[in-house]
């Protein structure tokens, strides 16, 4: 079900909880942890070199590229070399990455699909949103063709997950990871949200839904139906059962694109809001 499991590190904490993450799933799953560290190359690029050059008093772009760019270098060495000698530590089957390029775009290429991606919350520095890795996380789920983890500021073992089904394809498919993860962890307990609009209109739905689940899912689980704006129920369900939950397992992002452009997209909502790491499975 899962190949390699790739993490994307960039010493901050949100990347540093991540690797816990990928080490604790290496373990578990007995699958291969890659620690990747991209060096962004637009770091490396004349515009913004030319500002940095300008403030210090550097006198051309050629003086100050090979001293950025050691330094960078050198910077990926060290969070590169923790994250091996913690997962060598912790009995994980690691291996360590470096690239330049941008980062999305970099750990997307080298994920295959049958890959898991896990990946840091957005960081606290929105300003630098261009430049550090946690704040890639929406880009990285967007394009990736693998399962995307993103993890929240704190590790904790899964032992209770939290599914949400709307019936459609991503959703499908994202039951088969929940049955994997259940039996391979393995987990305690397993709840399935769905979100309806109305209780009366939608009661044949609710009852399809429940014999969809119980043909595909292969572990005991409880169903929790719910009414309302979809987002809006599974933030405040999520937040509510935070202590109790501990992965949020949804299809990444719906089929319509418009209502995505002028609403924007419930995966953007709940991996934003989300106390707890969410995987999304496309």
């Amino acid at each position: 079900m899962i190949g390699r499991i790739l993490v994307g590190l960039d010493g901050s904490k949100s990347s540093k909880v991540a690797g816990e993450y990928g080490i604790y799933l290496s373990k578990t799953l007995k699958r291969p942890v890659v620690g990747i560290h991209i060096i962004d190359i637009r770091l490396l690029e004349g515009p913004f070199l030319a500002d940095i050059s300008g403030g210090l008093g550097f006198s051309t772009y050629a003086d100050l590229l090979p001293k950025i760019k050691a330094i960078l270098e050198a910077k990926a060495d060290v969070i590169l070399d923790e994250f091996a000698a913690t997962c060598r530590e912790k009995g994980g089957d690691c291996s360590i990455a470096e690239a330049y390029g941008i980062v999305v775009d970099e750990i997307v290429n080298m994920a295959d699909p049958e890959d898991l991606i896990v990946i840091g919350k957005k960081g606290q520095h929105l300003e630098f949103s261009p430049l550090f890795l946690g704040s890639t996380a929406e880009g990285i789920a967007r394009k990736s063709k693998s399962p995307v983890l993103i993890t929240y500021d704190s590790f904790r073992e899964i032992k209770n997950i939290l599914f949400a089904f709307d019936g459609r394809e991503k959703s499908v498919h994202a039951s088969l990871y929940v049955n994997y993860l259940a039996k391979h962890i393995p987990t305690e307990n397993v709840k399935v949200i769905s979100v309806f609009e109305d209780k009366v209109k939608d009661s044949e739905k609710k009852a399809e839904f429940e014999n969809r689940l119980k043909n595909l899912l292969e572990v005991n689980f409880e169903f929790i139906d719910r009414y309302g704006q979809p987002e809006e129920i599974l933030e405040d369900y999520i937040s509510q059962n935070k202590d109790s939950i501990d992965l949020v397992v949804m299809g990444a992002f719906g089929e319509s694109t418009v209502k995505e452009l002028i609403l924007g997209s419930t995966t953007n909502y709940i991996v934003s809001k989300s106390p707890v790491p969410v995987l999304l499975v496309k």
